[in-house]
């Protein structure tokens, strides 16, 4: 069942439920305003006739009976009973009552003081009247028959109105559904016309205020994200093939031109020697493109502890240190925050210590001197680390662009070996933690990198 067909039954359902239940009610209220208001009519019928009767002298029963058969009944069908204190009938408006009333029933009257009970299509009424010292049992009875009449007039009605309120609910019920989801159609069949290699088209966002409209607007946002994630993974794609096939290419160039003629055990060490600095560079390059798709993992799926940031940067510092022996690491402790909780956050060691690792390399490969200029300190509750060298620095215009896998700033390619692949780890490292990277520089004068933990991971 779609949601038109399901939109439709439940507004119906609803609508019809509410009209059966205000016709219901509107019913029993009726039919009980018209029994309350015919007992009025009756007990003034009653109080009446007792009170000519008992308490006007000049009204005798003989009189009170010729006034009764020469005037117009008050009410459909009347009758009009008086009973003495020893249950004999003192007074009839007719000379052949209804049915006989049982002492029984004359006692309850008593006591109740007033009740009300039917007798087949009559309704009747009893009630006590006391007066010059007599107590008179009243029955008066009587047919509502125009009350009656209207209230059937009432549930004919509604039970010919209803059934067509009914049809008139589900009628306009499939209108509105049609109308509600007219825009979600036309998103509908919008989605349906985007493919991969049309990802630019964009859904109408309408009023840009209702629900409808607001899931327009997040799904072109979800657009443009796969848009920018499909021109990412091409040019990476792209890129990564360009810097695997280049040294490969230089590889297989060497060999063959080694291989056209017998060389001496000088000249194929050199060769090997060479293709040893290729292969490592290729080593290098396809671990960096591994750590760059691991980077890319969902936070839910690392594991996360609470680790002590200083340990991690020391531990990163003695690696590199290992592996290049002319870097030098130039620690500012001046700013170290006394308490060892402001040192702690949450985070994935290894990746941090590769995040650690390349901006100290990068730092170090770019100074003059080797050296890069490390501290830790904590500001308005986040801990901040930055990496400081002394190198040609980079554009301005270029900040953002050096967090592209595989870009280079065009005034140090060739000038210092690398494969553009570090800082784009770094940065999708950070993000990983929910924090942000920050970057100074100055031409000429070198840069610094911030990382800034957000305050939600320390202690």
């Amino acid at each position: 069942m779609n949601i038109h067909t399901k939109l439709t039954l439940r507004f119906s359902l609803i609508t019809a439920s509410i009209l059966v239940l205000f016709s219901l009610a509107v019913y029993l209220f009726s039919a009980n305003f018209r029994r309350e208001e015919f007992y009025q009519r009756l007990e003034s019928r009653a109080l009446t006739t007792a009170t000519l009767l008992v308490t006007v002298d000049e009204v005798d029963k003989n009189l009170l009976r010729i006034i009764d058969d020469n005037s117009v009944p008050a009410l459909p069908d009347e009758q009009v009973l008086a009973y003495d204190s020893s249950n004999h009938l003192d007074y009839g408006n007719t000379d052949h009552p209804r049915r006989d009333y049982p002492p029984a029933l004359l006692d309850r009257i008593r006591v109740a003081k007033k009740l009300y009970f039917d007798n087949g299509d009559y309704e009747e009424l009893g009630m006590v009247y006391t007066a010059r010292g007599q107590s008179y049992v009243l029955i008066a009875s009587a047919f509502d028959r125009y009350g009656k009449s209207k209230l059937y007039n009432l549930r004919t009605v509604i039970l010919v109105g209803l059934p067509m309120g009914i049809a008139i609910i589900v009628l306009a019920g499939r209108i509105f559904a049609k109308q509600v989801l007219a825009p979600l159609a036309k998103i509908n069949d919008s989605v349906t016309n985007i493919t991969a290699g049309n990802l630019d088209q964009r859904l109408n966002e309408g009023n840009q205020t209702d629900e409808i409209a607001r899931l327009a607007m997040n799904f072109n946002l979800m657009l443009e994200r796969l848009e920018r994630a499909f021109e990412v993974q091409q040019s990476f794609v792209r890129d990564a093939s360009h810097e695997l096939r280049t040294p490969l290419a230089a590889m297989r160039s060497q060999l063959q031109v080694e291989l056209g003629k017998v060389r001496s055990l000088q000249e194929y060490q050199a060769v090997l020697n060479s293709q040893l600095d290729d292969v490592e560079s290729l080593s290098e390059l396809t671990n960096g493109l591994l750590l760059l798709a691991r980077s890319s993992m969902e936070r839910q799926r690392l594991d996360f502890q609470s680790l002590r940031v200083d340990e991690v940067l020391f531990n990163a510092q003695e690696e590199l240190a290992r592996l290049k022996p002319d870097y030098n690491f130039q620690f500012d402790y001046g700013n170290m925050p006394e308490n060892e909780a402001d040192l702690t956050l949450l985070g994935n060691e290894r990746l941090l210590s590769i995040a650690f690792i390349n901006l100290m390399d990068n730092a170090c490969k770019y100074s003059p001197d080797k050296t890069v200029h490390i501290s830790l300190s904590v500001n308005n509750g986040s801990l901040e680390i930055s990496f400081k060298d002394n190198g040609p620095g980079i554009p301005a215009d270029k900040i953002e662009r050096i967090f592209d896998p595989f870009y280079r700033v065009e005034h140090v390619k060739g000038k210092v070996k690398g494969h553009g692949i570090g800082l784009s780890l770094c940065k999708k490292i950070v993000e990983l933690h929910d924090s942000r990277i920050i970057v100074q520089s100055t031409l000429g004068k070198g840069c610094v990198f911030k990382l800034l933990f957000a305050a939600q991971h320390i202690g």
